[in-house]
């Protein structure tokens, strides 16, 4: 066999090879996204940008054991340099009218959400935008633009009245926003303290909408004005 032909042999099988232990997921690569098609159960890592993900378990019930026990349920970890970050994303369908989830997940510049079509799933990756709904989880950060968004804490918040008993319980919330050199920790309680209003952040150019609120994630919307707030003298 001449070189020139071994050549583009080696070439060829350089190609189709597959590294152990990653899925080959660039044909699904599209516009800095991609779309992971995953199986019931352990799939394997991706490599995306910086980032590698590990389809921990896929888990579906098409009948769940009780209310609180979810139809479709992947735990997710993600590994970036040497942060690590699991999460779990879920879907509820208590009627055909009547579903919830809590994703997209938003951590760094990136959303993670499922798209559900029967018994296909899969994972969509792509980079957060203004206009969008996602779910910040406590102590993670969201990066929209040149917004930094960080979920830090909250303090659970209680009322009794004169016999000691418990009458209301809320949650104060803390967010710090940054950009640039420029950063601002602001708080807010929970929804159902704010009846008859849109809880909303104002800050910069920049308006945030407060869609759900509670212990382990905050559901957020950002909106960006079109043209920059004059700062008062």
């Amino acid at each position: 066999m001449k070189i020139f032909e071994i050549y583009k042999l080696l070439i060829l099988l350089l190609v189709f090879i597959q590294i152990p232990g990653y899925a080959q997921s660039e044909k699904n690569m599209i516009d800095n996204s991609i779309v992971i098609p995953l199986k019931i159960g352990k799939n394997s890592s991706t490599q995306f940008e910086t980032l590698v993900l590990e389809p921990v378990n896929l888990f579906i019930q098409s009948k769940p054991v009780n209310e609180h026990s979810p139809h479709i349920q992947l735990e997710l970890n993600i590994v970036d340099d040497n942060r690590r970050y699991s999460t779990f994303l879920w879907y509820y369908e208590r009627s055909s009218s009547d579903q919830k989830i809590n994703y997209p997940k938003a951590y760094q510049n990136y959303s993670f959400n499922l798209k559900i079509n029967k018994e296909e799933v899969e994972l969509v990756v792509k980079e957060l935008d203004f206009g969008k709904a996602m779910f910040i989880d406590l102590g993670q950060t969201a990066v929209i633009g040149n917004l930094t968004i960080l979920f830090e804490d909250y303090f659970g918040e209680s009322s009794v009245d004169i016999n000691g008993n418990q009458t209301d319980a809320f949650n104060t919330y803390h967010i710090s926003l940054s950009e640039k050199n420029e950063q601002k920790t602001v708080s807010f309680m929970s929804l159902n303290k704010q009846v008859g209003k849109e809880p909303s952040i104002e800050w910069r150019d920049y308006k945030i909408l407060i869609l759900e609120d509670s212990e382990k994630a905050l559901k957020l919307k950002v909106f960006k004005n079109g043209s920059p707030k004059k700062k008062p003298h």
